[in-house]
């Protein structure tokens, strides 16, 4: 089985839904992979055509363009598998996400609590085109019925794309423990992280004042806020000697930076909505690696992949602050979750004893398309 991986980015889609499971595969001989970045697939035609020609399958993620669909079509003819994957639910965007710039479908005004209504999304302002995002959607409508399988992450989102193609299966995201790196250092304070992209602002908003008023109650405990840098203004009126801002980091070096803070407490706050709803429990996963207890929203997916009060806390909106003081109050507890999230981690949701999942999927798709000729 020869299977060739088209990398779009440098993020961590790429990486846990292209690079990882295919590096996996060739890693435990399980199959020939070779992956190739798309400025190569675009630009450098004559190497991609004969990497693709060598392939029995094509693995590659989003595709939504009239190019892509159409290089489906073109690979199918020449008897090439195609595989779409995508660990997000394009179709429902949250409007407080960016990406609905380019996704959403219909005009947005948000009421303020003075009762002032504005304008968070109108049609040909900043960029925002509703009939180029309807062709937009099309287009992954197509592609994802034209390809011979597709992949995604949760149980939510086959519910979805079986819809559009019964060719489905879900592909959990795991991890490659062994690519964190352990690193601990004395310390006085207990360290609360959080991390987070620029669509994360609507979940970091949940969470804010109880960070705040967390660390004014409590002078050794420090934050580590990790991310997109336009959301500090929330943390304004926190004692800023008690704050540490870290910009984001390629994912590449991203297990070492995760390493070298040092945490004791990971905080994954997410909003209810459809679209939060499809993603993976990956961020847990990642602090489980650095043995922090995690805190998370009692939603799927993390009502799901953690036990609650064993692998992790699960709260409500109104009860972070109260969860919080307990894990800094009780270091044993604390202790405890994090060695249980590591192991369950370690156990279930570890990359190199999943590898196989990849293999299954991409070998049951492979041995259809041999009957069918």
């Amino acid at each position: 089985m020869r299977i060739l991986g088209i990398e779009r980015d440098d993020t961590a889609c790429n990486h846990y839904r292209i690079l990882q499971p295919l590096m996996k595969l060739r890693e435990h001989k399980m199959a020939d992979c070779l992956t190739i970045r798309e400025a190569d697939f675009m630009y450098n035609l004559d190497m991609a055509h004969q990497r693709i020609m060598e392939s029995d399958a094509v693995v590659f993620q989003r595709p939504a363009s009239p190019e892509w669909l159409n290089f489906i079509k073109v690979a199918q003819k020449a008897g090439k598998v195609i595989v779409c994957d995508y660990d997000d639910d394009p179709f429902h965007v949250n409007p407080m996400n960016p990406s609905y710039k380019y996704n959403g479908i219909e005009e947005v005004a948000v009421t303020w609590e003075d009762g002032k209504i504005d304008m968070l999304w109108k049609n040909g302002e900043g960029g925002f085109d509703v009939e180029r995002n309807i062709r937009h959607m099309d287009l992954f409508r197509a592609s994802f019925k034209r390809a011979d399988l597709i992949t995604c992450t949760t149980p939510v989102l086959h519910e979805i794309f079986k819809k559009i193609n019964p060719n489905c299966e879900i592909l959990p995201n795991v991890i490659d423990v062994e690519l964190y790196p352990s690193c601990e250092f004395v310390k006085k304070e207990v360290r609360i992280l959080w991390q987070g992209g620029s669509s994360h602002y609507e979940d970091l908003y949940i969470v804010h004042k109880q960070i705040v008023n967390i660390l004014k109650k409590y002078p050794t405990v420090k934050f580590v806020y990790f991310g997109d840098m336009r959301f500090v203004s929330l943390f304004k009126d926190a004692p800023q000697n008690q704050i540490e801002y870290h910009g984001w980091v390629s994912h590449k070096t991203y297990p070492y930076k995760l390493a070298t803070m040092n945490c004791d407490i990971g905080l994954c706050p997410v909003a209810d909505n459809e679209f939060n709803r499809c993603k993976s429990s990956i961020k847990w996963m990642e602090y489980s690696t650095q043995k922090m207890a995690t805190i998370a929203s009692d939603i799927t997916p993390y009502n799901v992949d953690i036990e609650k009060d064993v692998t992790g806390i699960l709260v409500n909106d109104s009860e972070w602050f109260d969860a919080m003081e307990r894990l800094i109050a009780d270091k044993l507890y604390r202790e405890a979750l994090a060695r249980n999230a590591y192991n369950t981690v370690c156990e279930k949701y570890n990359a190199n004893t999943k590898a196989h999942l990849w293999r299954d999927a991409y070998d049951k798709v492979l041995k259809k398309e041999l009957l069918e000729v």
